[in-house]
């Protein structure tokens, strides 16, 4: 559960911000389809979901706005992949009924939805397959608040650059915010706990009760404290994302808007993207 909350790493925010920042609604506001559709390679298709915007005027609803009765499916030249709707606490998602179905590095896909008579389409070229050239050591000793900003050199991560090049997209998850001393040698019974509480001044938003933390690169070769929420096992995963992917992040976590000239599907407004993924698990102790 806690995974599907995560998928891929955006499904939880786009609508929020997508549909609460244009330009002033009038009374009479029509309800447009948003697609955000997210292809991660070597992986089954997971997190295509589609919400009809609403307006400022009223409180954003993740019930009333899921659009759970479209016909959804991927093209892949010929061949054609059809997905089911899935219930979540997120709003719902669709997934291909074909869970064996991969996603393939250098193809372009086109996810298509009919809502009624209505069509939201979109294309993406995915990137080339990356791979870790130096992840992260088992357990890392956090060093203490004094400490955060002493450069580690040692704990840096590299991964391949895809080729024609790529920005990136980091997200650092906590795997069990309850338990800590389960993932210690030898185990004990103690409980986890935030690195930092003072930085939970959003714990009332949706985003603020994620175990999860957000970052965008340019580069790999990089390391921050500042990527843990908690203690305890983390995960975490190197997005290489296609332009769709990495500007529908930019508009999310920079301007917090939605900029139409970005929009990558037609009939309505949204993305479709797609991204090469690398994981990597780390236990932090105290």
């Amino acid at each position: 559960v806690l995974m599907r909350h995560l998928r891929p790493f955006l499904a939880f925010v786009a609508a929020i911000f997508l549909v609460a920042c244009e330009d002033p609604v009038p009374t009479d506001y029509t309800p447009q389809i948003v697609m955000q559709a997210f292809l991660i390679v070597d992986e089954p298709i997971r997190d295509v979901q589609l919400y009809w915007s609403q307006p400022m005027t009223d409180t954003f609803s993740y019930e009333r706005a899921s659009i759970r009765d479209a016909q959804v499916v991927v093209l892949d030249g010929a061949e054609t992949i059809p997905l089911r709707y899935v219930d979540d606490t997120t709003g719902g998602h669709y997934e291909a009924m074909d869970t064996t179905w991969l996603v393939k590095p250098g193809r372009t896909y086109r996810v298509e939805a009919r809502v009624g008579t209505s069509v939201i389409s979109g294309t993406t070229r995915t990137p080339e397959r990356i791979s870790w050239v130096k992840d992260l050591p088992p357990t890392l000793d956090y060093p203490g608040r004094e400490n955060e900003l002493r450069p580690v050199d040692s704990l840096k991560v590299f991964w391949t650059i895809p080729a024609p090049g790529t920005e990136y997209v980091l997200r650092m998850t906590c795997l069990d915010t309850v338990n800590y001393g389960t993932y210690l040698t030898p185990p004990t019974s103690d409980t986890n706990g935030r690195m930092r509480d003072e930085e939970f001044v959003d714990e009332a938003s949706p985003l603020g009760r994620l175990p999860v933390r957000l970052a965008f690169v340019q580069a790999p070769g990089i390391f921050s404290w500042a990527a843990f929420k908690y203690f305890g096992k983390h995960e975490l995963a190197v997005f290489a994302g296609d332009r769709n992917f990495i500007n529908w992040f930019k508009q999310i976590t920079f301007t917090r808007q939605y900029e139409p000239l970005l929009n990558s599907v037609q009939g309505g407004i949204g993305v479709v993207g797609s991204a090469s993924a690398v994981y990597d698990t780390v236990v932090v102790k105290r």
